[in-house]
């Protein structure tokens, strides 16, 4: 068997090994207590609302899925002659976009049915509550990049057999299905979860004076099946579709340097890294432990520590046996620069967590500034958010850098592509960027479980606050869900960074596809990296549409959260007075509405954003060619990266500051109930949609707009040269 095959075959079976003890740990999780009939009512609830949400989501996906990939298999037929190659790349587009689906339900399945098992645990100790929140969220974390890793190797080993001679073409459409419904889910779960969010505490906290998780409180059903379909599937969905991407992305390009028949261990090393990191993720979830009086996030960060170094041991291990042949260089640089790739995740974990976490300074000066008034809240959050993307940008450029000039010095005698042997040096510094996103994205698994770790124990904790469980309980779910908070928080900070890394992968893989392309109809296709000048004014004009869809979408999510809030507050207020029994505890309240007016409204809203992502890129490159959609893409990720980070970042600093108060860490802010709580509610309610709807919807737009370029990039060069659009819009404009 070839070597890449091989390893293909190899990567698989980890694949489906892990998806097999993801299912072993749902069986395990969905066999703990589930409490009683009070609790299973709850819980049950929260996962047939979720369950309904999801399911009414994806048949309105299917409709453009379907439409999307019939345009791609004819599309791609018609320009490369080729009814194998248009088909392939139609089936690849549909099984990443049911890949995506199925990542996000699967996970989202065991987490609704766990936060009941998690909060009975924790009658007996908090490492009890802790150890079922955990396993939940690996199986999130495990099914996540099981999937991904069989789905890819498997296709990789179909397409190399079907069209040898263009199989990565197909394969890239895989990632653009899996970036499509991601953008979908993250909009529309986002919406979901934070107008939901919403209504329940502004009437609830900030009208009622109720707890937060009261279950008199008819939005509370809603908020929490909220907080699985956007934290929950959304997020698997995001990274799941990151680990597509950059994976395929590499992949990819290492097909444009002819590597396919040359040096094939190198096309397939970032399947092998994905497997060996699997492998280092099956022992660290086996391992977190909680001693003595050790703090849970201090053993969650521990433990993944020691899976990122269980990786990078076994990154440089096989690298040096697959890869000696090919030089000494060539075996340790690899692993290093995906190496690099991987300390990026704690790294960014860390700066996220200074920035989000109420134990460093950023968070204790909002909660101070709560006892000033809302607005002094508000700016001093927005300010933090906005310095809390410096770090981290910086050191996404600087692992940017470094790994370009490791794989420029251990990879250009290696390019064997003659049209673009000008170029070969470039090239393989991007590869060596490559490696590094698939460092990152390799160690995804334990990285998931921790964020899916969040919203069970936020459940579970909302689950004790509604079935009234015993004060100890409930303090030792108080703890496991500021730890939730933690983690979901700076894992955001994860899925931005994957995005940017990524996006600079398939940008290169874009360009260097349409000089492919472009080969059929001009003499010298190289030539054409010259029209991509700061200067050349369809860059610029591509750049500021780019920029456009970013706003348009941060301005629809927010305004569409703003909206849905308006509905159920309104819905809410109307239960509590033509019910008054509701509060005396008389009445029970109707849920089932509010979860479904979340449910309508977030389906009604996520349309119009998502389509504006996919047009745009497509009416750039036919009415001003190819250099616009590489310009949009590049304004895309430059406005798109630093505003996710600076909402995701904001929105986790003003949640964190009100959990500070509530706390009653520093007595001078009043604790619970106090002015300055009140305040820092005001900030909490601001920071939700920035943090949990609009930040997170960056990531994917970023990648669904490179994956649409890289598919669609045939067809708008043909178009281009064959129908002339743009010519004819430059003859006007010079007339």
């Amino acid at each position: 068997m070839k070597i890449d095959l091989l390893i293909a075959s190899v990567s698989a079976v980890v694949g489906f090994v892990s998806i097999v003890i993801a299912i072993w740990l749902a069986r395990w999780v969905l066999s703990q207590d589930p409490g009683p009939e009070n609790i299973k009512f709850i819980s049950d609830a929260i996962a047939s609302g979720a369950k309904a949400y999801l399911f009414r989501q994806y048949r309105t996906l299917s409709i453009v899925l379907v439409a999307l990939a019939i345009i791609i298999g004819i599309g791609i037929s018609a320009v490369n002659h080729s009814y194998t190659l248009g088909g392939s790349s139609a089936a690849a587009f549909i099984v990443g976009a049911l890949g995506s689906m199925a990542a996000g339900y699967i996970g989202m399945y065991v987490t609704t049915r766990s936060a009941s098992r998690a909060a009975m645990a924790a009658r007996n100790s908090a490492f009890a509550s802790l150890r079922v929140a955990w396993r939940a969220g690996a199986v999130m974390g495990l099914s996540l990049a099981g999937i991904a890793l069989f789905l890819i190797s498997a296709l990789y080993m179909g397409f190399t057999s079907i069209i040898p001679s263009s199989w990565a073409l197909a394969l890239v459409s895989m990632a653009f299905g899996a970036s499509l419904v991601t953008l979908f889910m993250r909009v529309g779960g986002g919406i979901y979860t934070k107008a939901a969010d919403l209504g329940a505490d502004l009437v609830g906290k900030v009208e009622k004076g109720i707890p937060e998780d009261d279950p008199r409180n008819p939005g509370v059903i809603a908020d929490n099946v909220g907080d699985n379909v956007g934290d929950v599937a959304g997020m698997a969905a995001d990274v799941f579709e990151s680990y597509i991407v950059i994976v395929t992305g590499a992949i990819f390009l290492s097909w444009i340097m002819g590597w396919s028949a040359t040096y094939p261990q190198l096309v397939v090393l970032p399947l092998l890294y994905g497997a060996l990191a699997l492998i280092a993720t099956f022992v660290g979830i086996s391992i977190l432990r909680l001693k003595g009086s050790q703090h849970p996030l201090t053993a969650i960060s521990i433990d993944i520590y020691e899976t990122i170094a269980i990786s990078i041991a076994l990154f440089f291990i096989v690298s040096v046996a697959l890869l000696g042949n090919l030089g000494l260089k060539v075996a340790l640089v690899a692993p290093l620069a995906a190496s690099l790739g991987a300390v990026v995740a704690p790294l960014v974990l860390a700066l996220t967590g200074y920035y989000t976490h109420y134990t460093y300074k950023p968070v204790k000066d909002i909660a101070n500034q709560a006892l000033i008034s809302p607005a002094t809240v508000i700016v001093t959050g927005y300010a933090y958010g906005l310095i809390s993307a410096i770090p981290v940008i910086l050191l996404i450029a600087f692992v940017l850098g470094l790994t370009y000039a490791l794989g420029y010095f251990a990879f250009s005698s290696l390019v064997s592509s003659s049209v673009l042997s000008g170029y070969s040096g470039f090239l393989a510094g991007i590869y060596g960027t490559a490696l590094a996103s698939v460092g990152l994205l390799s160690v995804a698994g334990i990285i998931i479980t921790a964020d899916s770790f969040g919203p069970v124990s936020d459940n579970a904790a909302g689950v004790a606050e509604m079935a009234s469980l015993p004060e100890e309980v409930r303090d030792r779910l108080d703890v496991l869900d500021a730890v939730g908070n933690t983690t979901k928080a700076t894992t955001k900070g994860y899925a931005i960074s994957s995005a940017a890394m990524a996006a600079l992968v398939l940008f290169i893989g874009f360009i260097f596809e349409v000089i492919s392309v472009a080969g059929k109809y001009v003499a010298d296709p190289v030539d054409l990296l010259n029209g991509i000048s700061v200067i050349n004014p369809n860059v610029l004009i591509g750049a500021l549409i780019g920029a456009v869809v970013v706003y348009v979408l941060a301005s629809r999510t927010l305004g569409a959260v703003g909206k849905t809030a308006m509905e159920i507050v309104e819905e809410i207020r109307r239960q509590f007075r033509e019910r008054p029994g509701i509060m005396e505890w008389k009445e029970k309240p109707d849920y089932a509405r509010v979860v479904d007016i979340a449910t309508r409204r977030a389906l009604q809203e996520f349309m119009m954003p998502v389509l504006v992502a996919i047009i745009a890129p497509v009416a750039a490159g036919l009415l001003l060619g190819w250099q616009a959609i590489a310009g949009l893409i590049m304004g895309a990720i430059l406005v798109g990266v630093p505003r996710a980070l600076l909402m995701a970042n904001a929105g986790g600093a003003w949640d964190n500051a009100k959990k500070y108060i509530e706390a009653g860490l520093d007595p001078k802010l009043g604790g619970k109930g106090s002015d300055a709580h009140k305040a820092a509610v005001v900030g909490d309610t601001v920071g939700d949609p920035f943090k949990d709807t609009t930040g997170p919807s960056m990531n994917p737009l970023i990648k669904v707009l490179n994956t649409l370029s890289v598919v669609f990039a045939p067809m708008i060069v043909a178009a281009n040269a064959s129908l002339g659009v743009w010519m004819l819009v430059h003859g006007l404009l010079a007339l």
